[in-house]
């Protein structure tokens, strides 16, 4: 009896030490509206993660978009240690200066990783508008008013960027802004898609590309790249880019315009070592994401920290980066 109980001891011991080891590390993320390419890419993150073999969980939900995302992160402090938020830099200035459509200044993040990042231009039907600066007067589609990329970089690009007043802009949303360019309610209106600047590659978003499919006779507007720095410079982050040749329908050569970043991100209070951890099992496993959208294929390690200034990455990100070689 003696025996057995010396035995069992150790046993019990190395049990509780293991379950110590192995405890799980539970965070959350929310990415966007159900459906749309970044909540598909955020339930990926999920399950990547989760099927990595580390102490990191992480459970996925939708939310309304990424505004929504930081002002939950400003109203409650406890979800800044324990939330993963899609967000971009673009959105993250305009919480962290106030700007519309946030109603004061609001939590900022700092980059995970990047898992897209998007282009935004103007298309026409008008056979008169040949370049941005025919515009002025003209009626402009745009999407909803909270959304950074697809209305008020854009229209930040028009206003600021060339000084131009247009005779209305309408906020309609992506989808129907397209729909009321087809229907001749408006002049010009906001398209876009999805670009990897590391391996020159665009993909169109799916609003743009039913546009696309209309067979009506498209003038794609680009941005100059003065109009990009004058934005840029204002304190609105965007980086200016060159689309691949052929990209845009009807083009033939570079197309010259603007990208800004659609992330994963998180509060400066999130737990460095799970920021690494994080940000590890991604670039470990970058080419998975492929396999559960299309977008997924525009993913390459060196574009995950791409457009992101090293003093708005997470330190435990770049940590993860440095250590890969992706940054010095």
């Amino acid at each position: 009896m003696k025996l057995g109980l010396k035995m069992l001891v150790p046993a019990a011991a190395a049990a509780l030490i293991s379950s110590a080891v192995v405890a799980e590390e539970n965070y959350s993320v929310i990415s966007a509206p159900f459906g749309t390419g970044s909540y598909v890419l955020g339930a990926a993150l999920e399950q990547i993660v989760n099927g990595a073999g580390s102490d990191i969980r992480i459970s996925h939900s939708e939310s309304p978009g990424f505004v929504f995302n930081h002002n939950q992160l400003d109203k409650d402090a406890a979800l800044r240690k324990t939330m993963i938020v899609g967000s971009g830099r673009g959105v993250n200035a305009a919480a962290g200066n106030g700007d519309t459509p946030f109603k004061g200044k609001t939590a900022t993040v700092k980059l995970l990783a990047n898992y897209n990042l998007g282009t935004y231009f103007l298309a026409t039907l008008d056979s008169g508008i040949k370049r941005v600066e025919d515009l002025q007067g003209k009626s402009i589609g745009l999407g909803r008013r909270p959304q950074i990329n697809w209305t008020v970089q854009p229209e930040a690009l028009i206003r600021v960027g060339y000084g131009i007043e247009p005779g209305a802009v309408e906020y309609l949303g992506i989808k129907e802004a397209a729909s009321a360019l087809l229907d001749g309610r408006v002049d010009v209106a906001v398209v876009g898609g999805y670009v990897d600047p590391i391996n020159n590659v665009m993909q169109l978003a799916p609003q743009t590309q039913e546009f696309v499919a209309s067979g009506r006779d498209i003038t794609f507007l680009s941005w100059s790249p003065a109009a990009v720095e004058k934005v840029a410079a204002s304190g609105m982050p965007m980086s200016q880019i060159d689309l691949p040749a052929g990209s845009v329908p009807g083009t033939t050569g570079p197309f010259p315009g603007f990208t800004d970043t659609v992330s994963w991100t998180v509060h400066a209070d999130f737990p460095e070592e799970a920021a690494y951890k994080l940000t590890k099992i991604i670039i470990d496993n970058v080419e998975k994401f492929a396999d559960y959208h299309a977008l997924g294929k525009l993913m390459s390690a060196a574009s995950l920290p791409y457009g992101w200034p090293v003093d708005e990455i997470h330190p435990g990100a770049l940590r993860a980066y440095r250590e890969a070689g992706i940054l010095k």
